[in-house]
């Protein structure tokens, strides 16, 4: 099969990761950095590519391009993969939309209801191009950066059932197909975006983790491994109720609920948490951290906004959010990724599922 042109936007872990490892399939790929962020792909520049080690395909993974001109990397790009963390989503629709050609594809991974955010600006804009626009539930990858950038270390490749979906859902067959080659034996279809974006085990677990170990990472200062150490009998239970309340909402929406553990198995390549935890890395570090400033206004910000529109219940979400809120002094539900931020306050449920599925809004 003859390689893709793959443009992977974010020079982080994920995407090192996704760069170096498709670079070694025998695509042709381009990895994008933002400009103040350039330390992430100087290195990269100047050997030229990325040195991959772990349990993937392994060696140096010489890039066609590495970038901070995003014009430059997503010209003629067959699948366009946003690695970023999903606060970026907004900043990479509005940059993007400029740039973007008929055809192509664009996959935001881990998306948590990023599509919609895209949605929004490009609306905004005004953007009429016929790109293709999805999201997964999380990265194809486990990996850390251990020598710094320019390499990766891939201790797990993820998969094989991870939910992915289009908006709108009519276009998720183009998107697996397009994936052809690349990550399509690696993801299923979801319903709608609702599946991948609610269904990211991140969502529930980091938070969760985060927040109710809080005194032990900091009294830590770096010496702290969340799965081996801070997913107790007790903190599970927490876990298991946000799945529960998650599972309600999504039965009062017509969908056929999965449970934490079976989207866990999903997307992390069939193993338990336990398993999980052999392999994982230190972290977090601090109630500034990914886990509570990324997973609670972008994803459980989300969950409990469209619990509230369906009138479902998420006590546990809720109190999730509002620790985490006193922690870092921040109003994360009114600030985050929820319907009335993202403008899709006002429609109707039946208006909001037509909106998923085709695209089309009254």
């Amino acid at each position: 099969m003859e390689g893709k042109t793959i443009c992977v936007l974010g020079a982080g872990n994920g995407g090192s990761a996704m760069a170096g490892d498709m670079t070694l399939a025998g695509h042709q790929c381009r990895l994008f950095e933002f400009p103040e962020f350039s330390a992430n792909i100087e290195p990269i520049q100047a050997q030229g590519g990325i040195r991959v080690t772990g349990v993937a395909r392994t060696g140096f993974a010489r890039l066609e391009l590495a970038t901070t001109d995003l014009a430059e990397a997503v010209e003629g790009a067959d699948l366009i993969m946003a690695t970023t963390v999903a606060l970026a989503h907004e900043r990479l629709a509005r940059e993007l939309a400029p740039h973007l050609q008929d055809g192509q594809v664009i996959i935001l991974w881990p998306g948590s209801g990023g599509t919609l955010a895209f949605g929004k600006v490009w609306d905004e804009l005004g953007f009429d191009r016929c790109a293709l626009l999805a999201e997964a539930v999380t990265l194809p990858y486990c990996c850390r950066r251990l020598e710094g950038p320019g390499t990766i270390n891939i201790h797990r490749v993820d998969g094989p059932n991870m939910l992915l979906a289009a908006l709108p859902a009519t276009d998720t067959p183009a998107v697996l197909e397009a994936l052809d080659g690349t990550y399509a034996e690696v993801v299923k279809p979801g319903i709608t975006i609702l599946e991948p974006a609610l269904y990211n085990p991140n969502i529930i677990v980091h938070p969760v983790g985060a927040l109710l170990n809080m005194g032990r990472i900091e009294h830590s200062k770096g010496e702290f491994y969340m799965y081996k150490e801070g997913i107790t009998p007790s903190v599970k239970k927490v876990i298991y109720a946000m799945d529960a309340e998650r599972s309600t909402l999504f039965e009062d929406l017509g969908y056929e609920p999965y449970s934490y553990d079976q989207v866990f198995s999903d997307s992390f390549n069939n193993i338990t948490v336990e398993e999980f935890a052999i392999t994982s890395s230190k972290g977090p570090f601090s109630m500034q951290d990914r886990y509570v400033t990324e997973d609670i206004p972008m994803g459980a910000t989300l969950t409990a906004s469209l619990a509230r529109k369906a009138g479902v219940a998420t006590p546990t979400y809720d109190s999730m959010i509002h620790v985490a809120s006193v922690v870092n002094g921040t109003d994360y539900y009114g600030t985050g990724r929820n319907l009335e931020n993202l403008g899709l306050d006002h429609l109707a449920w039946e208006q909001f599922e037509m909106y998923l599925l085709t695209g089309q809004k009254p």
